[in-house]
């Protein structure tokens, strides 16, 4: 029997069900544990790290694109879990993925009590190379503007409609871009009407209003700093 792996942060699952995705609706799992590993964070997605294979040795870059980005993803206990690969397929998700769209049993799960030691395992084993802002790989340009691209796929090929809230947050953690994505914005109909400072006000009023949520208000301010510092 050969095995993928599927990691989350929630534990002592008897099975995984397909959930609704930008690529249908599938069981996500990976052949490699490492990626099933970072894959359970407990929160954060490209707007704050980037994720890389590198094809010469298979190792991993995983790469933090704002400040503190990696505290926040990695603070979580979470479940490493093995499945059948039976029923698995490529469809060309990227990062070793495969998908099933059946109701998929667990066959064995590993428990850890902190994901952020176990990253630093794997980076210390030569798996993961990890990047801490503002440091990044030669292929990442100092400008950020592979995010910028990264926006215009998903609006172009992937036909993603962009919310307000999630612009604004873009905006708020990477305003070195800011011009580039209101045009996204312009481009997609809508009116990103508040200015930076009102932007980032707005999201210190949710973490106020909400403290238990990840608003990466932290991050966001950090950011902050960085740039003021660089002027």
């Amino acid at each position: 029997m050969e095995y993928v792996y599927h990691g989350s942060k929630t534990s002592n699952l008897k099975e995984l069900t397909p959930h609704e995705s930008t690529h249908g609706n599938y069981v996500y799992a990976t052949k490699r544990k490492e990626i099933a590993i970072i894959m359970s964070r407990c929160c954060g997605g490209d707007s704050i790290y980037s994720l890389y294979i590198n094809n010469n040795d298979g190792s991993i870059d995983l790469i933090e694109r704002v400040p503190l980005a990696f505290d926040k993803m990695f603070a979580n206990s979470f479940s490493l879990y093995t499945l059948d690969a039976t029923n698995f397929k490529d469809i060309n998700t990227g990062f070793d993925e495969v998908v099933s769209d059946n109701v998929e049993r667990v066959l064995k799960e590993e428990q850890y009590p902190l994901l952020r030691d176990v990253i630093n395992e794997l980076a210390e084993q030569g798996l993961i190379n990890l990047y801490f802002y503002p440091e990044r790989p030669q292929y990442i340009p100092n400008d950020d503007h592979d995010l910028i691209d990264q926006l215009h796929k998903y609006a172009n090929q992937l036909n993603h409609q962009f919310t307000h809230e999630e612009l604004y947050k873009w905006i708020f953690l990477h305003p070195n871009l800011e011009e580039d994505i209101r045009l996204i914005a312009k481009e997609q109909g809508i009116d990103l009407s508040m200015d930076y400072d009102e932007i980032k006000y707005k999201f210190i009023e949710l973490q106020n209003e909400n403290p238990n949520h990840q608003f990466y208000i932290d991050n966001g301010l950090a950011i902050n700093e960085y740039f003021n510092n660089k002027l």
